[in-house]
């Protein structure tokens, strides 16, 4: 169907095989040809725009979203909104036309869940609290309001606070669910498609009250809610800029991985061979160097001290550095093991400085070096590699869990300290403090402070790490009033 692999919408109320049957029967009858030419117009208007402005045809669109398992949840997202269309000329629906045909195949709570489906909207929410496989608290970014809770527990599987989706929330006898469709919107998404929407509900309101005197409008605002039906309009915003994002995101080649020094990341092992009795005096002449600091007086471990204490300073790409301790700026490590002297580094210049250094330090006690490199590429490769083999299974030299959530959450709290006082980008290139300040920029420092936590959130949960708690932060910009 255009391209999309259907492979069904996944009620999440799995435990009502009523519902079940009743989305499976109406899955059925939009294969009827009264409707399935409709389906794939809707569809194609969903599609054809997003495929025109990357440059993609609808096959290919299929394919890729299919290989990334997306197929499943646009296509319930799509067909959702097919089944609250009202197509004319005669206002038909299909729901509607399904029940006068077929309804008394169904149970009453089966027709109850498609008439509340046919009457839903999607929206954008934000999850200001979830307790995993049992609920969320939504709160409304379009309409406003207060905040509710969904029942839910497919749905809040992978859900962390702070998170924005979008979703059609049914009221089920007095209880929220969701239907089958969630699409996950990352914070600068979610902020392209409010405007989108500020803007579309501007001229939608100037076309309402131009058309206030035709009778069929005057008789549907009557009826239906002008928010709602502002929604069902502009549906296919949601899934154009969802997809325009999710295949940006995907094509998008890494960022550029730098460290202090200007230098491209890459992490190099270099090995330099040595006659086994030579390691005591090695193991002299490198405490004896200022350059190099031993860890511990009863390992063999050193640490390469900074060559210069600021750096390049780079205006470009994404720094990152190696720490002693989480907290102090090292240039590399090195480690005696019996035969073997072992340097690591994070880029190839200071892989070569530190050779010449260990070379004119060690003259005469060490063989040639033999260096191992990898890029960040290779090593997202082979992380992603092993844990499809085995995700379970955490490798022989890894850090201990424990040990390397306190040194994330020792770096976290000396770079969210130095953050609180330089610019940020997401802020205008202002500090957090200078916008904590006015109400406008107040606005921006909260969407900040949430997004990070959202990030570490899901950091921690991938991990299997107790997330960095940042509520210091929102005291410290005097902003935990707004919090919640």
């Amino acid at each position: 169907m255009n391209g999309i692999i259907v492979s069904g919408i996944h009620c999440h109320m799995k435990k009502h095989r009523d519902t079940d049957k009743a989305i499976r029967n109406i899955m059925n009858w939009a294969d009827r040809p009264e409707w399935s030419n409709e389906l794939a117009a809707l569809f194609d208007a969903h599609l054809a725009p997003v495929c025109e402005r990357i440059g993609i045809n609808k096959d290919d669109l299929g394919r890729e979203l299919a290989d990334h398992g997306y197929d499943g949840m646009l296509f319930g997202i799509m067909f959702e909104d097919f089944l609250t269309r009202r197509l004319p000329p005669d206002d038909r629906n299909i729901i509607d036309d399904y029940l006068a045909h077929r309804g008394w195949r169904e149970s009453v709570p089966g027709r109850r869940y498609l008439r509340e489906l046919r009457d839903s909207v999607l929206c954008l929410y934000e999850v200001i609290e979830v307790s995993t496989g049992q609920y969320c608290d939504l709160r409304d970014l379009v309409r406003g309001g207060k905040s509710f809770r969904v029942n839910e527990y497919l749905g809040t599987q992978n859900m962390v606070k702070w998170d924005r989706i979008a979703a059609r929330v049914l009221n089920i006898e007095g209880k929220y669910c969701f239907s089958g469709g969630i699409l996950p919107f990352p914070l600068e998404a979610s902020q392209s498609l409010l405007r989108v929407l500020d803007n579309s509900q501007k001229q939608f309101n100037k076309g309402v009250t131009r058309a206030a005197e035709k009778l069929a409008i005057s008789q549907l605002t009557a009826t239906v809610d002008a928010g709602d039906l502002f929604l069902r309009e502009t549906a296919h915003a949601f899934t154009s800029l969802w997809l325009v994002h999710t295949l940006e995101r995907l094509h998008a080649p890494l960022p550029e991985i730098i460290n202090r020094d200007g230098e491209a990341l890459m992490l190099t092992e270099t090995r330099f061979p040595f006659p086994v009795e030579q390691s005591k005096e090695i193991a002299r002449r490198l405490d004896a160097a200022p350059e190099w600091e031993r860890d511990n007086p009863n390992e063999h471990n050193w640490s390469w001290l900074p060559e210069s204490e600021t750096g390049n300073n780079p205006q470009r790409g994404m720094i990152t550095e190696s720490f002693q301790g989480g907290q102090r700026l090292i240039s590399g490590t090195l480690r005696l093991a019996p035969g073997t002297l072992t340097l690591t580094t994070n880029s190839m210049e200071r892989t070569e400085r530190g050779k010449t250094v260990l070379e004119a330090l060690l003259h005469g006690l060490i063989g040639p070096p033999l260096s191992k490199l990898q890029t960040p590429e290779q090593l997202l490769a082979e992380r992603n590699s092993r844990a499809r083999d085995d995700p379970g299974q955490r490798p022989d030299d890894s850090i201990d869990p424990e040990v390397a959530a306190q040194v994330i959450h020792t770096m976290l709290d000396q770079h969210y300290r130095q953050c609180l006082d330089e610019r940020i980008p997401m802020l205008g290139n202002k500090t957090p403090r200078q916008c904590a300040k006015s109400k406008k920029g107040r606005e921006k420092v909260i969407d900040w402070l949430k997004h990070l936590e959202n990030n570490e959130q899901r950091r921690a949960a991938r991990e299997g790490q107790k997330p960095y708690d940042s509520n210091w932060m929102w005291e410290e910009l005097k902003l935990d009033q707004f919090r919640d």
